[in-house]
């Protein structure tokens, strides 16, 4: 099976500074295409964390679940976050002791504010390797991914040097309205909030949300991604 795919000028609506940077990262296909449905996984290793890792990927059905809860087990996935409706039953997942979280926002869009907070408190319980963190919208080359940059940023990643990261291991991401969102990004500015007013409790769909405001940035934050001293 196959679907059509869409892609956006990477240089349409951003400011020359970064429409110059662009033009030296990996781009989309210039054209749309066809793109094979399902089994399209990207392992994403920050580099200035210990262990945790990122795995997106486009979004299982029921009769592929089977595949996709193999590679989450062989990547020691703890929580898996769902950007889009959902296609397949959580209860499989959870049945294996991985959590399923419902954040779901517009296709092609950038994440409101309060799935940014549910997404950096997501704690991870100690595990005897090093956790993986899920993440899939429909193809796993927008809504997933600039949840993975905004990740790497918090972590002290440059900007820009996110997509770069990103686009090498998993060609395709972002469009130009989430890149000119991605150089944008104020680090620290959303955390620093949700903590600050306790607001940050994560909500909504079958995993809800783990994290609370009141555990502060090192139990939070660095507790999930193991950050390097």
């Amino acid at each position: 099976m196959f679907r059509s795919v869409s892609t956006e000028s990477s240089g349409s609506g951003i400011n020359p500074s970064t429409a110059a940077r662009l033009q030296r990262l990996p781009t989309p296909p210039r054209s749309p295409g066809l793109v094979p449905l399902g089994r399209q996984l990207t392992l994403i290793e920050p580099p200035m964390t210990k262990g945790v890792r990122f795995l997106i990927l486009d979004c299982p059905t029921d009769s592929t679940l089977p595949f996709y809860l193999g590679e989450l087990k062989r990547n020691n996935v703890t929580d898996v976050v769902r950007c889009c409706e959902p296609t397949y039953r959580a209860e499989t997942l959870q049945s294996e002791g991985i959590t399923v979280h419902d954040w779901p926002f517009r296709d092609g869009a950038v994440p409101p504010t309060n799935i940014i907070k549910n997404w950096l408190q997501l704690e991870d319980e100690e595990a005897p390797a090093p956790p993986t963190i899920a993440v899939h919208c429909v193809a796993g080359l927008g809504r997933a991914p600039i949840l993975v940059a905004i990740a790497m940023i918090e972590l002290g990643m440059a900007n820009l040097d996110t997509v770069e990261f990103i686009r090498r291991r998993r060609r395709g991401c972002f469009n130009s309205n989430q890149i000119q969102y991605i150089d944008g990004y104020k680090r620290g500015k959303i955390l620093k909030h949700s903590l600050g007013t306790g607001n940050g409790s994560g909500s909504g769909g079958v995993g809800g949300g783990s994290g609370s405001a009141t555990s502060g940035l090192k139990s939070g934050l660095s507790k999930m991604f193991r950050l390097k001293a």
